[in-house]
């Protein structure tokens, strides 16, 4: 793997997708100073976003707690990765291109790994614990999972839905239509300022394909047994969001075993936590609980 330096501190490279032979995009923010015990935080997105979104977050870290680095990825047709914008054929295509990320990096002896997911970033970080041999997920030391039992709660998406099951040879014909903006920016952020940030950024998905939608929609109605089968410390941050299933975060808390689970909520924060008005309780939370 070749890294090109941005800066003194930001390395960025390409590797190629194992699915689709497209580039994937990836980051690595190294600390700002150095320590006797490293921690590097991996950072996986939402669907329609991409790794910009946790700047905030980092610039937060830095001055806070500038020994910790920072490895991002974007994910296939997403952000500065290639691929049809906001398409995924098969949830698979993720979870293997989030695996090649730990895969390919070197982890120091006296070093953590803290990987964190937010929305579908979540639910791939779950899948590649449960699919992946020791060799892969044992280099995660700390899981993080916030707002990831995503719904998607549109008429439209619904309709498709039965044109896909009753109609095969016209489901071909939908899987890369896009039938709902999701995310809108008064849903998930509360203030002006970062709503209309979020509304002039070009690496922002509008409008992804229905079959991503139809992929994670099924993925997120697996993942309940999946907290049965967590073996590491686990934070799960969860906000209000229109686009969380009821209480399900909260039944999938209940399966995890004792003893490895912390969990914070903010009711007045909306979805997209890492950019939300109030987010210095979220970063405090993480910082906190990493060094716990």
């Amino acid at each position: 793997m070749i890294w090109k330096k941005l800066s003194e501190s930001i390395d960025v490279t390409h590797f190629t997708s194992k699915s689709h032979s497209q580039q994937i995009y990836l980051k690595k923010i190294k600390a700002k100073k150095k320590s006797k015990a490293p921690v590097t935080i991996f950072l996986f997105h939402d669907m329609a976003s991409y790794h910009g979104r946790f700047m905030n977050m980092i610039s937060w870290f830095q001055v806070q707690h500038p020994e910790v680095s920072f490895v991002m990825m974007d994910f296939l047709g997403h952000g500065l990765s290639s691929g049809t914008r906001g398409h995924i054929t098969k949830f698979s295509d993720l979870v293997d291109d989030t695996a090649s990320v730990f895969e390919m990096l070197n982890k120091d002896s006296n070093e953590q790994w803290v990987a964190l997911g937010h929305g579908v970033g979540a639910l791939a970080l779950l899948d590649l614990i449960n699919r992946f041999d020791s060799e892969v997920k044992d280099k995660i030391d700390k899981v993080i999972l916030s707002n990831f039992f995503l719904n998607f709660p549109s008429v439209l998406l619904q309709l498709q839905n039965k044109i896909f099951e009753n109609f095969p040879i016209v489901s071909n014909a939908l899987k890369t239509s896009r039938p709902v903006e999701i995310y809108l920016p008064e849903e998930i952020l509360s203030d002006s300022h970062e709503q209309g940030l979020y509304l002039e950024d070009p690496l922002i998905v509008r409008r992804p394909t229905h079959q991503t939608l139809k992929i994670v929609t099924a993925k997120v109605k697996s993942i309940y047994q999946d907290a049965y089968f967590l073996d590491r410390p686990t934070l799960l941050l969860k906000s209000e969001s229109p686009y969380l299933i009821g209480r399900a975060m909260d039944s999938f808390a209940k399966g995890l075993k004792k003893g490895i689970l912390t969990e914070k909520k903010y009711s007045n924060l909306k979805h997209d936590l890492y950019n939300e008005r109030d987010n210095i309780s979220v970063f405090n939370d993480i910082a906190e609980w990493v060094q716990s």
